[in-house]
């Protein structure tokens, strides 16, 4: 049976942080030399022209499919309907991740996995967008991108503790049915974690 861990991001909330960060960086360039750096800080950051809008969207749909590449190991594949999707649209606020995740995925840790999912995301776009803005800045963004992976994996391997599958009897005698622990992902139903945004 598939148990789907659906991961609920905010489209505009990404687009804004890359947007924000290139500003900064643009504003530290300018600050150095307002007359001969102001060009350069107005191209290197990203803004609202339509030309950038299709960057970002294009390097956000890549970021996505970095990160289901990353999470293929993790995915139950002995279900035939194992998949992970998203449902990224340009014309939605959020979108959504869903994993098809191991039973023992202890959801506890879900809205922790939404939120480094972002940074992930957020790292992977700003790396694309300095490899051709400014080169030298690239690698740290692709590093950090790499940093939330070893999280999100540490994440994903804390499993809730295993269920016995067998009834026992309890301290008077009775007969106790095995019951899953709250947050254990035992269950079949889709949970949905609360929107995350950017710090």
């Amino acid at each position: 049976m598939a148990n789907l861990l659906t991961l609920t991001l905010n489209r505009v909330n990404i687009i804004d942080a890359v947007k924000a960060d290139t500003f900064i960086t643009g504003q530290i360039d300018k600050s150095a030399d307002a007359v001969k750096n102001a060009a350069l800080a107005f191209h290197e950051s990203a803004g609202d022209d339509n030309y950038h809008e299709v960057k970002l969207l294009r390097t956000l749909r890549g970021a996505i499919a970095k990160f289901e590449a990353n999470m293929v190991e993790f995915v139950d594949t002995s279900d035939a309907n194992a998949a992970i999707t998203n449902t990224l649209n340009p014309n939605n606020d959020t979108f959504a991740i869903t994993l098809n995740v191991a039973s023992r995925f202890n959801r506890a840790f879900a809205g922790t996995l939404a939120s480094l999912a972002e940074t992930f995301l957020i790292n992977m776009m700003l790396y694309d967008w300095w490899q051709s803005a400014k080169p030298s800045l690239a690698k740290d963004y692709y590093a950090a991108a790499q940093d939330s992976l070893v999280y999100v994996r540490q994440c994903l391997a804390k499993s809730a503790p295993a269920v016995s599958q067998q009834s026992y009897a309890g301290p008077t005698g009775e007969v106790v049915e095995p019951q899953a622990p709250a947050g254990s992902g035992t269950t079949t139903e889709t949970t949905e974690t609360t929107e995350t945004t950017n710090p």
